[in-house]
């Protein structure tokens, strides 16, 4: 009885933390990370060896208060690309004297470039999942039904169904709330997140179909 009435409790907070993060996703957007948010990537081919802090101090003079990520681009390391959220005519200039003079470069206008990069649509970050999951949910569904056949084929299941909802749902909400970047390891996250609650509960179900059994023999 006990045991039940926490499981109602873990259930109400889940419910009242999904409630929050809906309500949490109408007032706020989604805070997505610099790469996955419409930013603008600048493109730089030194066209020889060069110290990535070199670029780091500049870029850093020339956009104060910006974040900024860096990403190598070649094989023979003389090319980097600058990704920062926005970047004005007058930033861009500065920049080029002042990468032309670090690394004494003849000619600067070709070998900088800057491009906007479209924001990132969470549909479009999910669409390569939804395929395997969709067959290792079946998968494990079929597994779980028949393994635990004697808790009942559609208990276990629906429990189970219920459970990997429930919770992907809190991660998601719990994301909006804090207001964490919507990035490169979300998805990843999220997959932990499924795993955990399918061992969790089909530890559960072996330890129920254990003692389900004792007591079938016992009455014998």
């Amino acid at each position: 009885m006990e045991k039940l009435k926490n499981k109602k409790v873990i259930y109400l907070i889940a419910v009242l933390i999904i409630l929050i993060g809906i309500v949490a996703t109408c007032i706020w957007k989604t805070n997505f990370s610099l790469q996955y948010s419409e930013h603008s990537r600048i493109d730089i081919y030194i066209g020889k060896e060069y110290h990535l802090e070199d670029l780091k101090q500049i870029a850093k003079d020339v956009f104060p208060n910006e974040k900024i990520d860096y990403q190598e681009i070649e094989f023979f390391h003389d090319s980097v690309a600058m990704n920062v959220k926005q970047v004005s005519d007058e930033q861009m200039a500065t920049l080029k004297e002042k990468v032309k003079d670090k690394f004494q470069l003849e000619e600067i206008d070709n070998n900088i470039s800057v491009v906007t990069v479209p924001h990132y649509r969470i549909r479009d970050m999910v669409k390569p999942y939804i395929v395997p999951m969709i067959i290792t949910t079946l998968i494990t569904f079929a597994y779980v039904g028949i393994r635990y056949l004697n808790l009942g084929i559609f208990k276990v299941i629906g429990t189970l169904l219920i459970r990997l909802i429930v919770s992907e749902a809190v991660l998601a909400s719990i994301i909006e709330i804090v207001r964490i970047p919507v990035g490169v390891y979300t998805m990843p996250v999220a997959i932990l997140v499924y795993l955990f609650v399918i061992i969790f509960t089909m530890t559960e179900y072996e330890d129920q179909s254990r003692r389900k059994k004792q007591e079938e023999k016992k009455k014998k």
